[in-house]
């Protein structure tokens, strides 16, 4: 599956989480889906640098989703995370 395809499953899944191409934001984050601060899941951020410790940042449910889309997400400053392909 493509990254616009994992971006269109996620937002049906998460409709408060915007995602955008990688590549968007960099020439060098090409094939990754950009995300961040500004997102939400049932009233929740989405992702919390400093909290959801189990789950190193992304909320609970969005983690699930991202593990059956053998997705990874990585913080690239507090409000900026990427998701990548394993």
């Amino acid at each position: 599956m493509n990254v616009q395809n994992k971006i269109k499953k996620l937002q049906k899944l998460f409709p408060e989480v915007w995602m955008k191409d990688g590549a968007e934001f960099s020439n060098s984050h090409k094939n990754t889906i950009w995300t961040g601060e500004g997102s939400y899941i049932d009233g929740y951020s989405a992702f919390s640098y400093y909290d959801y410790s189990n789950t190193m940042g992304i909320h609970p449910k969005l983690e699930k989703a991202l593990n059956k889309l053998d997705l990874w997400a990585e913080f690239y400053d507090p409000g900026t995370v990427f998701l990548y392909e394993d």
